[in-house]
């Protein structure tokens, strides 16, 4: 197990290659063991490495808001809203390079604009097949290749799922808890090298990126959560704060996270999943969750009243039942003969 990993390889961990068209149901949420690192306070360890923050990233306004977060929209979710990032976790110098600046992310920017930095020839997901093209046989093999690439350029473009009336899948899945209904949330998604990215969008405004990062025992972050968070902690240089998981206040799960001007990053436990997942989620957006989720919380799946009154036997649910009689009514005399 790797308990560290160069700059280089923190990016390339929130690549995830295309491959299939349209969501599948995910696994469901499991509960998390508690952490193995002791709790720090915010900026009790100082800070961590310094690193160039990325071309575009926001800067906190006034109010809270970032220069690229979304506005308007809609409230109502079950993942938290923080007042303000004092909220948040351990403060360091900069997490920048989680971002995934130098490939072209930023908050802020568009489905459009993210499903061109994919697509486009030379783009990321090109990128992913250079280096197979060059060793591969000219003719059938490189034309195989050439299509499977193609493929899943096209299936990128189509994943986008946004969440209005209608249930999806991702609601019996592990991310079910980032993201409401009716609040002009959507989401893409797309898979690399073997492990699966989630772009979150308020208003058409990248806001949160999601990887679940698969743990097994020769992995970069091991086989464990407690792994995993060994690992993050080199690569930052600080402890994280730890959260344990609390399902009726929140985290759902256990949770270890930073922070610094810009950005939020959790590392959340889904090892009953054989996965890990990396989150990272703009500060200014982040601190204005109660503004854009303006519409309450709802099930989705829940049965109209109406068609649960029929069920119970009611034909019309805003009828007045017939009040019950006082007393049973008395039977006819019966006539001398």
């Amino acid at each position: 197990m790797k308990r560290g990993f160069s700059l280089l390889g923190s990016l390339a961990l929130f690549g995830v290659a295309v491959v299939a068209c349209a969501p599948v149901k995910e696994p469901q949420q499991v509960s998390s063991p508690d952490p193995v690192i002791e709790d720090s306070r915010d900026g009790e360890h100082g800070v961590g490495p310094s690193r160039t923050t990325s071309p575009g990233s926001p800067t906190s306004s006034a109010n809270g808001r970032g220069a690229n977060a979304p506005s308007g929209g809609v409230h109502g979710s079950s993942a938290e809203a923080p007042k303000s990032s004092k909220a948040l976790g351990t403060q360091v110098g900069s997490l920048a390079a989680f971002l995934g600046g130098q490939d072209g992310l930023k908050w802020g920017m568009s489905r459009a604009e993210l499903t061109k930095l994919y697509t486009q020839p030379n783009g990321i997901i090109s990128k992913d097949y250079d280096e197979k093209l060059m060793k591969a046989r000219v003719g059938p093999e490189m034309n195989a290749l050439e299509a499977e690439r193609e493929q899943q350029k096209a299936a990128f473009a189509r994943s986008l799922v946004e969440f209005k009336d209608i249930p999806t899948g991702y609601d019996t899945s592990g991310i079910k808890n980032e993201y409401t209904y009716r609040n002009s949330e959507s989401l893409m998604w797309v898979e690399r090298q073997g492990r699966k990215r989630y772009f979150f969008f308020f208003n058409d405004r990248l806001w949160k990126i999601y990887d679940e990062v698969p743990l097994y025992d020769s992995g970069e972050f091991g086989s464990s959560y407690d792994d995993a968070v060994r690992a993050m902690t080199a690569t930052i240089g600080v402890k994280g704060r730890i959260r344990n998981a609390d399902a009726s206040k929140g985290p759902v799960a256990t949770t270890v996270d930073w922070k610094d001007g810009v950005s939020h990053l959790r590392l959340v436990d889904r090892s009953g999943e054989r996965v890990v997942a990396i989150v990272m989620e703009d500060i200014g957006t982040l601190n204005n969750l109660g503004e854009l989720r303006r519409n309450k919380v709802t099930d989705p799946t829940a049965i109209e009243p109406s068609v649960s009154a029929v069920i119970r036997g009611v034909s019309d649910p805003d009828a007045a039942r017939p009040a019950a009689s006082a007393a049973p009514a008395k039977a006819a005399p019966k006539k001398k003969k």
